[in-house]
């Protein structure tokens, strides 16, 4: 892609969404190198031009990968009842990661952050930490042993605990847009496209998840701005992957601005 930019190519990334069934096609990258405006001023003007609810019928679909090397744990955990965070961790490697998780870029950093900033979390709380289905490691040790009786490892279905949780923690995963779905508050440490103000939190030092930790009984979203981005994403960003206008779409994308000025073509 870089020598089709280099060459003045048009260029279109192409990508599996976060919503089952769709795509990401853009002309500029996928995740957070996207083209999508963060703020969200023009999420909200698309939603006053389109009020469809439609996305809510996504949470009855988003499923958890299925695992390639099971993570069993029987650790004795707290009850779904107390207050907690969830807090999915991610691939070691995943250039999510690598790339845009700045002082979180590898999963054991991020384990080690969550065992500094949990102190200032209150103490009924909890965090309650799940591995990636698809690590070809498990982190269960480094989990355990980083604040015991604060950080508890639960390996269970993964949608089962962001319904339960009070909020989700995440450097980048699709799981913080995809709790979203669930009403839940959201809080970043890293880059991501959907960390837009009203939309999500965000934390991208120990210090600043310590300070949100110190305040989680405030976590809080703006519902109007949640919502004209995830209709944004529904019914227009993410295109389902056998829509019989898909060759329409993908030519207005590498033609210029859409018909909304979201974005223009990569060069």
């Amino acid at each position: 892609m870089q020598g089709a930019k280099h060459a003045g190519a048009r260029r279109l990334f192409f990508e599996l969404a976060p919503f089952p069934g769709r795509c990401t096609i853009d002309p500029s990258g996928v995740n957070y190198a996207n083209s999508l405006p963060r703020t969200i001023e023009p999420y909200l003007a698309w939603r006053a031009s389109s009020p469809s609810e439609s996305w809510k019928a996504l949470r009855n679909l988003v499923r958890q990968r299925q695992p390639i090397k099971a993570h069993e744990s029987d650790d004795p955990l707290p009850p779904l009842t107390e207050p907690f965070l969830f807090v999915p961790l991610q691939t070691p490697g995943d250039s999510q990661l690598r790339l845009f998780g700045g002082e979180f870029s590898t999963v054991e950093s991020f384990i080690t952050a969550l065992a500094e900033a949990v102190k200032h979390l209150p103490p009924e709380w909890h965090l309650r930490v799940k591995e990636h289905p698809t690590s070809p490691v498990s982190f269960a040790d480094k989990i355990r042993s980083a604040a015991p009786n604060r950080i508890y490892i639960d390996n269970s279905d993964t949608f089962s605990q962001v319904a339960a949780s009070r909020g989700v923690v995440t450097v980048n995963s699709s799981v913080g847009l995809e709790a979203m779905l669930f009403d839940k508050p959201v809080i970043a440490c890293g880059q991501c496209f959907w960390a837009i103000e009203g939309v999500a939190q965000t934390a991208q030092t120990v210090s600043e998840l310590a300070d949100v930790f110190r305040s989680v009984d405030k976590l809080k979203y703006d519902c109007e701005a949640r919502e004209a981005f995830l209709s944004y994403l529904d019914e227009y960003y993410y295109p389902k992957r056998n829509q019989s206008d898909n060759f329409t779409l993908i030519e207005q994308r590498l033609s210029g601005k859409d018909k909304y000025g979201f974005w223009g073509t990569s060069k």
